[in-house]
């Protein structure tokens, strides 16, 4: 009896290592994906600084051409 209790505990503990290294690798492909998210946000934020700089030339033309 002791012994199909010890080895219920085995069977669970290699389950519980299981789960974790399963959870390990979705934390590290989390990461990963935060990582790629931060680079393309930051081309993002480029692009609209790129824009703000356009349209703030435009305002000024035009706010030039109206004096």
């Amino acid at each position: 009896m002791e012994n199909h209790i010890l080895q219920q505990i085995l069977d669970e503990l290699k389950e519980l290592k299981q789960g974790q290294v399963k959870l390990e690798q979705g934390q590290a492909e989390l990461k990963h994906g935060q990582k790629e998210i931060r680079q393309e946000l930051k081309y993002v934020w480029d692009d609209i600084k790129k824009l703000d700089q356009r349209l703030t030339e435009q305002e000024n033309y035009v706010l030039k051409r109206i004096k």
